[in-house]
């Protein structure tokens, strides 16, 4: 398939596309916005053993990083949980760091569809891209967990062993560094996945140094996809609001995966594309 989405025109005519980047996305999510809340649907049933997951290290993270959170009440933890523990998990959920691989890959071959405004037909490439990616989704999504559990570990070890020198200041920054340089190389793997026949490690290779050589827009994709997932709770947590509360997941449940799946797929693929199209063949 090109990359060049299906336009009507005269026989013979050549059609120049001059909208921006920017007025094509807030144009496709005018014209799938129903679509969106329907796949986002889809998707939360396949990922939830990724959901649950996600609850419990949440809980953890929550217990390791706050520790005063012991000390609180029940009420107040739950409060916490939902404010701030489960919206960070939801966040490497979106990137996506934490996922069912094989749904992931068919979510992400229908966004990847829509930034280039091809058609689709929902569920049935929903479907075929689960059953053409299952083996390679599986070996991903465990293999981004132990990254994640390693890097989060290693991040609450270092400050607590550290004596305050300088050497442990610099590793910490660099494990600090290198957790960034993981959530950059996750934008591009699934993307990759649906599009070019690699193998795990050409793709974890690819992921690396997209993550590299585009540290800048990879840092403005991750910003905002925090603001799309966290921002909600900001305004949880300074107003305290159950109602508030109530918005911010129904938010995560219409568009949680979806519209950070967008925005990444809008971004990445025409970067991706222009130096991997060249040598591979596109699906």
């Amino acid at each position: 398939m090109t990359d060049e989405p299906i336009f009507e025109k005269l026989p013979g005519e050549k059609y120049e596309d001059n909208r921006s980047r920017l007025a094509i996305f807030f144009g496709v999510l005018y014209r799938k916005f129903w679509r969106l809340i329907t796949i986002n649907l889809m998707f939360i049933v396949f990922n939830i053993p990724a959901i649950v997951l996600s609850y419990f290290l949440s809980i953890y993270l929550i217990g390791i990083f706050i520790p005063e959170a012991s000390t609180i009440s029940i009420e107040e933890f739950r409060f916490l949980l939902w404010d701030s523990g489960f919206p960070t998990t939801m966040f490497f959920m979106a990137i996506p760091i934490i996922t069912v691989g094989p749904a992931q890959a068919g979510l992400t071959y229908l966004l990847r569809c829509y930034s280039y405004e091809r058609p689709t037909f929902t569920w049935s490439d929903f479907r075929d891209k689960m059953k053409e990616n299952f083996k390679q989704g599986i070996a991903v999504t465990f293999i981004n967990l132990f990254l994640l559990l390693f890097l989060i570990f290693d991040l609450y070890l270092y400050p607590r062993v550290s004596d305050g020198g300088v050497l442990f200041s610099i590793a910490n920054g660099l494990m600090i560094m290198v957790f960034i340089l993981f959530m950059m190389a996750s934008l591009y793997i699934y993307p990759m996945m649906v599009t070019y026949e690699l193998k795990i490690r050409d793709l974890y290779k690819n992921a690396v140094l997209f993550a590299l050589a585009r540290f800048l827009p990879n840092l403005v994709i991750l910003i905002l996809c925090f603001l799309v997932i966290i921002g909600p709770t900001l305004i949880l947590a300074a107003t305290g609001s159950g109602i508030v509360l109530l918005i911010t997941y129904l938010i995560y449940v219409c568009f949680g995966f979806t519209l950070p799946g967008l925005i990444i797929n809008f971004m990445v693929n025409p970067v991706m594309d222009k130096y991997l199209n060249r040598n591979r063949q596109a699906q």
